[in-house]
């Protein structure tokens, strides 16, 4: 007993840490700028996992593409992400905005998508109503006459 009691002491004791602050990296991405390149690189990856032939044929290197577009390289947002990390509610906040972001995206792009399958429902109504071709405008229907005992149909081509 006097054993367990030693351990759990000593594994308590063992536990407390001195918990270093990170320290602020001299090339940390802002949190708007980090915003977006987060959210561009969930769309990036989520690209890359629907479709990666796509990307491959268009020759298309995600991660070279959002470093030169934000102007940053991979040190720099590994430290700054690192950083954000470690301050969580810094780093809760920037993924709450990704998320909305996100989200607005998601909500245009449902827009656009009700609008054209309206068009095309429009289109498709119009050509199942446009039967009437000028083939069928050339032959006019047989009038069928009767004759005045209307014992005998005869059957006759109006034109």
């Amino acid at each position: 007993m006097k054993f367990l009691k030693m351990f759990i002491i000593a594994c308590f004791l063992s536990s407390c840490q001195n918990i270093e602050e990170v320290k602020k990296p001299g090339n940390l991405i802002s949190e708007d700028k980090m915003v977006e390149v987060l959210t561009e690189l969930n769309l990036l990856n989520s690209a890359k996992n629907y479709n990666k032939r796509i990307l491959e044929e268009t020759g298309l290197q995600p991660d070279t593409y959002l470093y030169s577009k934000y102007k940053i390289d991979s040190l720099q947002l590994a430290e700054s992400t690192t950083y954000y990390a470690k301050k969580y509610d810094k780093f809760e906040g920037i993924y709450q905005k990704v998320k909305q972001n996100l989200e607005a995206m998601k909500a245009k792009l449902e827009v656009i998508r009700e609008e054209e399958q309206r068009i095309e429902d429009s289109i498709r109504l119009l050509d199942t109503k446009d039967t009437l071709s000028i083939e069928s405008l050339k032959i006019m229907p047989k009038a069928i006459l009767i004759d005045s005992l209307g014992l005998q149909a005869v059957s006759e081509e109006v034109y």
